[in-house]
């Protein structure tokens, strides 16, 4: 893999989440992460620098990509209720960051599972269907569907105590 793929499979989904909490739209979120990597590609010298650099470049770059489209968004008045970038503060921006980071490191051990407590987890979490639903579509009991669900949680809860350790 090229050191964009592995940059990319790193930070793609916190970046994502990050814009998210900046635009409140998935779609564009999608669209300004994937124009910082293009920034970042043209920028060729940041591939040596230091991860924390980077880490810093890419953030950076997105909080500036979604401050323009919000500058935009104002001047169209499309959108009345989106917050102003000059509003934003530097603990909304430190908060927004925290939990793009946490949501990001829960969609990398949400990857990481077991294949059916994976797909059980994303049907129920991320489409909101029921146990019965769940259990119909693929074809088990709802006990089993129960089981996954359980196993996949004690699993997450173990990877984020050790995530959230220096907490304590």
């Amino acid at each position: 893999m090229s050191s964009v793929e592995l940059i990319f499979k790193d930070y793609y989904l916190k970046l994502c989440e990050f814009a998210y909490r900046w635009t409140k739209s998935q779609d564009i979120a999608k669209d300004i992460v994937q124009d910082a990597f293009m920034i970042l590609i043209e920028n060729e010298g940041m591939f040596d620098k230091p991860p924390l650099v980077l880490k810093s470049f890419l953030y950076t770059t997105v909080k500036n990509l979604s401050n323009n489209y919000l500058r935009r968004l104002q001047v169209s008045n499309k959108i009345n209720q989106l917050i102003q970038p000059d509003e934003v503060d530097d603990i909304d921006m430190l908060n927004n960051l925290i939990q793009a980071e946490i949501v990001g490191e829960l969609y990398k051990e949400l990857e990481q599972l077991p294949g059916g407590c994976q797909h059980i987890c994303k049907l129920i979490y991320f489409e909101n269907k029921k146990y019965e639903e769940v259990a119909d579509e693929l074809k088990i009991s709802i006990n089993t569907v129960k089981t996954q669900r359980q196993r996949a949680l004690r699993i997450l809860k173990s990877k984020f105590l050790t995530f959230f350790s220096f907490l304590l």
